[in-house]
């Protein structure tokens, strides 16, 4: 089988987008430090992440072939906005454990202001088309037995799972 065209380079745009998307996981939507004292050191406890998407998709474990596409365009949609840095777009693709859809009012400000600060490191390697190469071929997503997604871009593996919303969206799980 022939290696894809893009291979090179976009394996590095793979690179990049999981590192952002964890970077935006571990800094950007944890609250503020005097809004929230419950989640000790978001960075530092993977298990956290496995303790907020059960919360979620309590409603079924069973994942279709449709949960993994809609999943896959979901996080596509998460690195275009991204790319733009368009923060506040960005948060609507993090799941809020507390509501169980994406964060509003001021759950959205601080995610989206934290998510600011926390890719202003990251800024140069971002603008407007940044990840349009990408496209859902390059996607892996696989079910996993707690009925959320993990995600891969071009092997590259996504340290943040996808799980569904009370409204039936699919989320990058991230504890607030």
């Amino acid at each position: 089988m022939e290696p894809h065209p893009l291979r090179g380079p976009v394996r590095r745009i793979a690179a990049c987008a999981s590192a952002l998307a964890l970077a935006l996981g571990t800094a950007a939507c944890t609250g503020g430090d005097d809004e929230q004292p419950a989640p000790e050191t978001p960075s530092a406890t993977p298990s956290a992440s496995a303790d907020a998407a059960p919360e979620a998709s309590d409603g079924g474990g069973d994942v279709s072939d449709a949960d993994l596409s809609a999943a896959t365009d979901r996080f596509l949609g998460f690195l275009g906005v991204i790319d733009d840095q368009d923060w506040e777009a960005a948060c609507g693709y993090v799941l809020d454990p507390g509501t169980g859809t994406a964060p509003e009012g001021e759950r959205l400000q601080q995610c989206a202001d934290g998510a600011r600060g926390a890719m202003a490191d990251y800024e140069e390697m971002l603008g407007p088309g940044v990840f349009d190469q990408l496209e859902a071929s390059m996607v892996q997503a696989e079910p996993a037995a707690d009925g959320t997604i993990s995600l891969s871009l071009l092997e590259q593996p996504v340290e943040i799972p996808m799980t569904r919303g009370d409204d039936g969206q699919w989320y990058l799980s991230i504890p607030f």
